[in-house]
């Protein structure tokens, strides 16, 4: 686990964590508190569980300069220790970005995870200069819609992500279609959207 923490240039605390074990890089901290030799921060985003739950982190300084805590989440507590390793290097947010008008509108597709199809359902709208609305379903023993928290389409590669559900669709845009990669977890499908008939 590495926690990076750094005051921005409103003299504001922020800060990242990433878990290279898990494939997480840069996840925004929430709720970060200082007082004396204590530090708390949120996670909302890199271990948010199912349904999502923040993990929260709780430390104090030790007399080595360690950070010594328990990271609470769901009824569940683990010990952890952190020690500096170098200058703060806080990843900055991704920002979602408007897509191409030919991408808006609802685009279907079906993958097979476990022995079981999921029907998929993607509307996507622009709105305005802010982030795509995304309506994105998975239907399949239950009905799930994702919570959708970025969205960005370069030279013809559409990125979806659901940091909560710890799901990311990216796929090349083509006609009438969307040809990708459904990623959740350690699980890559491939996964293609086409509009409805």
């Amino acid at each position: 686990m590495v926690v990076d923490l750094a005051r921005d240039a409103s003299g504001a605390w922020t800060g990242s964590l990433t878990l290279p074990g898990l494939n997480v890089k840069g996840a925004p901290l929430t709720n970060i508190g200082m007082n004396g030799d204590e530090v708390r921060f949120d996670s909302p985003e890199a271990l948010a569980g199912r349904p999502p739950e923040p993990a929260r982190f709780a430390a104090r300084t030790d007399g080595s300069g360690a950070l010594v805590g328990e990271l609470r989440q769901a009824g569940n507590a683990a010990p952890f220790v952190l020690r500096r390793a170098g200058p703060a290097q806080v990843e900055g947010a991704k920002r979602s970005t408007p897509v191409p008008r030919g991408v808006e509108g609802r685009w279907v597709g079906r993958y097979e995870l476990g022995g079981y199809p999921r029907n998929v359902t993607v509307d996507i709208a622009n709105d305005g200069a802010a982030m795509p609305k995304v309506d994105f379903v998975i239907v399949g023993k239950a009905t799930t819609p994702l919570p959708i928290d970025f969205v960005a389409e370069q030279e013809g590669m559409l990125r979806i992500e659901s940091a909560a559900y710890g799901i990311t669709f990216e796929g090349r845009i083509r006609e009438g279609r969307i040809e990708g990669t459904f990623e959740q977890g350690p699980f890559e499908l491939p996964l293609t959207l086409r509009r409805p008939s």
